[in-house]
């Protein structure tokens, strides 16, 4: 997907929307396997000076740049809504 969106981007397209929809699924499946981490190291994941809290950490910052996570979602969802409605007056 990450290729995708960069030969989008030298092909000299904005490609909001190819950008918008690696950011969702990269930062999406980050979240899912920080989240697992902690998850099996229980407690200590989070409490403690650990890899796996720093991880966490940057992870769940990561989902904040560049625009939320959820406002992606949002503008891709408004995205595939419009060309729905213009293919099916």
């Amino acid at each position: 997907m990450i290729d995708w969106c960069a030969a989008a981007i030298d092909s000299g397209s904005l490609a909001t929307t190819e950008s918008s929809m690696a950011k969702v699924s990269v930062s999406e499946g980050l979240m899912r396997v920080a989240d697992r981490s902690v998850a099996s190291d229980g407690g200590s994941g989070l409490t403690s000076d650990t890899i796996v809290e720093q991880v966490f950490r940057e992870i769940r910052a990561f989902r904040i740049y560049d625009g939320p996570t959820e406002v992606h979602k949002w503008a891709l969802a408004k995205k595939i809504k419009r060309e729905w409605e213009t293919a099916h007056p």
